[in-house]
C-alpha cells in the first residue's frame, strides 16, 4: 500500500504508545534485513539497547485526518541518560519478561565506541574532543517502511535528523556508523570516514564510522538543513508537504497545540 497523507512529520515519540510503535517498527526492520544479527530475536517483536537510555527516539509519521502512524525511526545517542530515558523505562517495564541490557559503559558511551574494534584508532580524534568537553552523538538505528523508503523518504528523515541534532539539541559532533557502500551518501552532507569501512568490524558486519562537526555541514546542503533546523528548534517538529518539498513550516494548529 502506498503512502497517502496529508504531511509527513519528523519528531520525537510524545507518549508510550508511540514509543512502542517505533521499537516495533524498528525491530521488524532489522529482522528483516542484512542486519538482523544486530538484534536480539524473540516473540514480542521488541528489543532494548543498552542505549535506548541515552537517546533521543525520533519517528517518521504519517500525519493525516485519522491521526499518526509510524513509517520510519531513528534515534540520537548522547554520552549521558536523555530526558526520553523515563519514557523508556516505562515501556520496558511492561516487557518485563525480555532480557533487559546493561547500562553502557564509561569507556564505550556511544554504541560504535562498543561494537567497532578500529574505534581505538581515532582515539586522538576522541581525546580532543573530550578535552574540549564536546557535547557527541551518535545517529543510529534508522529504520523505515518499504513505503518510505519507495517513496524517498529515507532522505528527508536523515536531513531532518541531522538538523535536530546540530540546530535543536545543539551537539558539537556527530558519528556514524554505516555500510562502506552508503558512506558517500553521507559524504554529500559533510561526513568524512574517520575509520575505514573495509577494514573495520561491527559485531560481524562491515562497518564505516564517519564524523561531522557542527558548523560544518557541505555548503551545498547546509542551507536546506539549516532551513529544517529552524523548524525544529521553534516548534519541536520538521515537516514534509507533498506540494512543497522545501517549507517545513508552519506546523498545522492541531499539531502544535
Amino acid at each position: 500500500m502506498s503512502i497517502q497523507s496529508t504531511h509527513l512529520v519528523f519528531r520525537e515519540a510524545r507518549d508510550i504508545r508511540e514509543l512502542e510503535a517505533l521499537f516495533r517498527l524498528r525491530y521488524q526492520g532489522y529482522v528483516n534485513s542484512a542486519c538482523a544479527s544486530l538484534v536480539r530475536q524473540n516473540s514480542a517483536g521488541l528489543e532494548f539497547d543498552s542505549y535506548d537510555w541515552h537517546s533521543f527516539h525520533l519517528g517518521l509519521f504519517q500525519q493525516g485526518g485519522y491521526g499518526s502512524h509510524p513509517v520510519g525511526y531513528a534515534r540520537l545517542v548522547q554520552t549521558s541518560p536523555s530526558p526520553m530515558a523515563e519514557l523508556v523505562s516505562d515501556l520496558a517495564l511492561r516487557y518485563s519478561d525480555l532480557e533487559m541490557p546493561l547500562p553502557p559503559s564509561a569507556e564505550a558511551p556511544l554504541p560504535f565506541m562498543a561494537n567497532c574494534p578500529g574505534a581505538g584508532e581515532i582515539g586522538d580524534l576522541l581525546g580532543n574532543l573530550k578535552s574540549r568537553d564536546a557535547r557527541l552523538v551518535e545517529g543510529s538505528r534508522f529504520v523505515f517502511s518499504p513505503d518510505a523508503r519507495s517513496a524517498g523518504y529515507a532522505r528527508f528523515a536523515f536531513e531532518a535528523a541531522t538538523a535536530k541534532a546540530f540546530f535543536r539539541y545543539h551537539f558539537d559532533f556527530a558519528f556514524l556508523a554505516v555500510h562502506p557502500r552508503h558512506a558517500p551518501f553521507y559524504g554529500q552532507y559533510g561526513f568524512r570516514e574517520v575509520v575505514s569501512g573495509e577494514e573495520n568490524d561491527y559485531l560481524g558486519l562491515k562497518a564505516s564510522v564517519l564524523a561531522l562537526e557542527n558548523g560544518k555541514l557541505a555548503p551545498r546542503r547546509a542551507a536546506r538543513i539549516e532551513s529544517m533546523g529552524k523548524a525544529a528548534s521553534q516548534l519541536g517538529a520538521i515537516c514534509l508537504f507533498p506540494d512543497n518539498s522545501q517549507a517545513f513550516a508552519p506546523v498545522p494548529a492541531a499539531m502544535a497545540a
